[in-house]
């Protein structure tokens, strides 16, 4: 039996700016997303007899009802896209990552197990295929086919990579538990909430220019519907952190300080 095993990991935004709206109601946006292996899903995919079917097993931070259908649909996108049978297949996911914290658990595994399929298929389907079907999963999914920074643009699935090193710095992420709907943080969103400016110069000038010009403008709602996630953002600065943020459409958040 063939088994085959990756980590699932989190993500960082840094920052995160609303630059306008598509007529369709999608917000265009631009934010970094930066690849946080300290925090990690487990997931190993074993191939059984047989053509087309996944058996899912789930272990850890349980899950919302239907949030393992992630891995359904990815599974599925990509039998459809390829239009060949697929090997069946057992995965374990083991959940550590937080579940609506904004550390996008759900995109990486769907994104990782993408990743151990293409090992498993001969020809392996190309990277910009993998895109496409991670693409129609999710916004976030397509990320986590690439293990670097890269910055993203339009809804989140247009990526460029970018090259923003922090490991000269360490980076302190909590998760309090307050989960956040990503879908009515975005449908609380007014234009006076939006940065309408690009965050490339501001990533260049340097993370000392980051606390006055780099936002997360999601934080606007979320502060608003959880007041207690301001408090522990300017716990985090008053901590020392040199930025601090809220992650994504939150709960978490996470600073950065200088390392010691």
């Amino acid at each position: 039996m063939k088994r085959l095993y990756a980590i699932s990991p989190a993500k960082l935004n840094i920052g995160l700016h609303i630059i306008g709206r598509w007529p369709e109601g999608y917000h265009v946006l631009e934010t970094l997303l930066y690849p946080y292996p300290a925090l990690y899903d487990d997931l190993e995919i074993n191939v059984l007899p047989g053509r087309d079917r996944i058996e899912l097993h789930l272990t850890g931070l349980e899950l919302p009802e239907g949030e393992e259908n992630y891995l359904e649909t990815t599974y599925k996108l990509l039998r459809e896209t390829l239009k060949v049978p697929l090997p069946a297949l057992r995965v374990r996911l083991h959940k550590r990552i937080p579940v609506s914290g904004g550390l996008g658990g759900g995109s990486s595994n769907s994104g990782t197990l993408l990743r151990l399929m293409a090992q498993l298929l001969d020809p392996p389907p190309p990277l910009s295929l993998l895109h496409e079907v991670g693409a129609r999963v999710g916004s976030d999914v397509p990320f986590f086919l690439y293990d670097s920074p890269m910055l993203a643009k339009g809804v989140g699935t247009e990526l460029t990579p970018y090259p923003l090193s922090l490991e000269n710095y360490e980076i302190f992420l909590m998760t309090p538990p307050v989960p956040c709907s990503t879908k009515h943080v975005y449908r609380g969103l007014k234009p006076s909430h939006w940065s309408r400016k690009s965050i490339e110069p501001i990533l260049k000038a340097g993370i000392h220019t980051w606390p006055s010009k780099l936002h997360n403008d999601l934080e606007n709602v979320s502060f608003q519907i959880y007041p207690t996630l301001l408090l522990y953002k300017k716990a985090l600065y008053e901590a020392g952190a040199i930025y601090a943020s809220m992650n994504g459409s939150g709960s978490s958040l996470y600073g950065i300080f200088r390392k010691k």
